[in-house]
């Protein structure tokens, strides 16, 4: 038998808890602090503690809310794996953003997962008219039988955009009553962030022809920096499921914390 000191016990179960904390960024490459605490009956100071200790040694980032794994400015994941991260916020999130939308109004959704997340709750207004530049989100929006408009331009496999300087000429001939976004990062310094230019200019573009812009994005998102900045804060409303004290309190910002 076995007979191990406190500290050793101690040891084997930190050692236990960062293997899972690993293992649970693996797969969801975002991990929520209160997911730690439930998934290893744990408190949030021995998570936080674990989690300092991992960013110490260079295995994860933390951010608000949570951790990810480190990631590098051009890093950026593949369509078919963010379309299934974090599904309930997003639904949250784009049920909240298309209570926005009024009929007969035109709007813009660029190519992320976000956006895809409000199709089915414009289903029922009338006369809307939809543009866009994500190929999946043009197909969504036929099953739900949107009127759509897709911009046509380079396929960018990655993400199922259309891309390139004809899309953005196309954009600037238009007028948008609103346009929705996604984001790879939202800093209080940097603004709104993404790894691709060319995806960066169709955003800055369709904000510059909308009336109002707002992002969606899911906590993990804060206090994130890309490679390309696509517009300032004030630009924009914020529309996320979690939002940090900085965006909160700053009166020249604006946003909508989605209700639980």
């Amino acid at each position: 038998m076995v007979i191990y000191s406190f500290r050793e016990l101690m040891k084997m179960l930190t050692e236990l808890r960062e293997k899972n904390i690993l293992r649970m960024l693996k797969e969801r490459q975002f991990v929520k602090v209160n997911e730690i605490m439930q998934e290893n009956d744990a408190s949030i100071s021995t998570v936080r503690r674990d989690l300092k200790r991992l960013e110490a040694a260079g295995k994860l980032k933390r951010i608000y809310g949570g951790a990810r794994l480190e990631t590098n400015l051009q890093d950026e994941t593949d369509f078919r794996v963010k379309s299934k991260l974090n599904l309930l916020e997003k639904n949250e999130i784009g049920k909240r953003a298309a209570e926005l939308v009024q009929d007969n109004e035109v709007i813009f959704l660029d190519a992320g997962t976000s956006t895809a997340s409000m199709i089915a709750y414009l289903a029922e207004l009338k006369g809307l008219l939809v543009v866009t530049n994500g190929l999946s989100i043009a197909s969504l929006l036929s099953d739900f039988d949107i009127k759509t408009y897709l911009v046509g331009g380079q396929l960018k496999n990655k993400t199922r955009a259309l891309i390139g300087a004809e899309v953005v000429d196309r954009l600037r001939t238009f007028r948008f009553d609103r346009c929705f976004m996604g984001t790879n990062g939202i800093d209080r310094v940097q603004g709104l962030t993404t790894p691709d230019i060319q995806e960066a200019q169709i955003k800055s573009t369709a904000i510059e022809q909308s009336r109002d812009a707002y992002v969606l994005a899911d906590c993990s998102k804060f206090d994130q920096t890309s490679f390309a900045r696509f517009a300032d804060l004030q630009d924009v409303t914020i529309i996320a499921d979690e939002c940090p004290e900085w965006l909160k309190t700053d009166q020249q910002l604006n946003y909508l914390e989605v209700q639980k």
